[in-house]
């Protein structure tokens, strides 16, 4: 490991040899000239050559094996507890940096002495907005407003768990996405990494919920634009109609930790009613258009409904 890196730059890799290449290209030019960039790469037991091809390609880039699939929250722990640098770049194979995205990102550390985590702008290959690129803290009331689509009516009234319009103008939002999120190692080891009894998704709620509770600033860089496919080896977004279901039970477990056990019933609620509605408005809409993509949307939607009647588990 280098002992004088400025940043680390971490990759999770899972059985996605076929995006590493581009991902490794976009962080090495977005990388500013001068800045001394540790590129670590965590496979997590890939089974697709991936560490084969890492060892053949690109001999620059650090690399550590795991011997089972420890999850997205463990590799990044691994990865910053191996390297020293003051700031960490979470970045999954799936998203692609842009040109001057780096520098900008760390822009906001310079600019604001409590800043501990910045998320950039998240799009899709299209060039269309993610809105699960930052959002509200993770309470009844903004899953109520998401969850009923009141967020969508009001949005600055009603805040939703994810952002409703995309703006242009950097903000503190409670959270941003670990897609891709730059750290400050200082208020990382301040509050504890990633949780290790997290296997994936919720991890970035959960970390910037510690990090504000603490009194460091969590920024939106909404100056900063990176494309983030959603895709890779699992899809985020734990309430896309198109999300694993792995994701929808991650949110209920951490909510009813987080939150209680009473808590995280009246969510489950909420989810039936917030789903199963968009499963009827997406039934309307594959009866009058006969859409095979309204149709799928509504089986996505009932999936959720009835995986919100399950038992959580701890």
């Amino acid at each position: 490991m280098s002992a004088v890196a400025d940043l680390t730059t971490i990759v999770v890799n899972w059985n996605t040899v076929g995006l590493l290449d581009d991902c490794l290209n976009s962080i090495v030019e977005a990388t500013p000239e001068g800045l001394g960039n540790e590129i670590v790469v965590v496979d997590n037991a890939s089974s697709d050559g991936s560490v084969e091809h890492l060892r053949a390609h690109w001999p620059e880039v650090t690399l550590l094996t795991n011997a089972v699939n420890e999850g997205f929250c463990r590799a990044n722990n691994r990865a910053i507890r191996a390297t020293s640098s003051p700031f960490v770049l979470l970045v999954n194979t799936d998203a692609r940096l842009t040109p001057g995205s780096i520098g900008s990102l760390l822009d906001y550390f310079a600019r604001d002495a409590r800043a501990a985590a910045v998320g950039p702008r998240l799009v899709y290959g299209d060039g269309s907005f993610q809105r699960w690129t930052a959002g509200s803290a993770f309470d009844l009331r903004s899953a109520a407003n998401y969850l009923l689509m009141v967020d969508r009516i009001a949005p600055r009234r009603a805040p939703g768990l994810y952002l409703a319009e995309d703006t242009p103008h950097p903000f503190r939002p409670a959270w941003v996405s670990s897609a891709v999120m730059a750290l400050r190692r200082s208020a990382i080891e301040e509050v504890g990494l990633l949780d290790d009894h997290i296997f994936v998704y919720m991890d970035d709620v959960d970390l910037c919920d510690r990090l504000t509770a603490a009194g460091w600033h969590v920024w939106y860089a909404a100056d900063t634009t990176v494309v983030h496919f959603m895709g890779g080896s699992s899809t985020r977004g734990p309430a896309d109609a198109s999300t694993s279901p792995h994701a929808l039970r991650a949110l209920n477990r951490w909510f009813a930790l987080r939150h209680g056990r009473r808590s995280a019933a009246h969510l489950r609620r909420l989810e039936v009613v917030g789903f199963g509605a968009r499963a009827a408005l997406y039934g309307a809409a594959a009866l009058a258009r006969r859409s095979p993509a309204a149709r799928a949307r509504m089986r996505a939607h009932l999936a959720h409904a009835r995986l919100a009647l399950e038992p959580v588990d701890d």
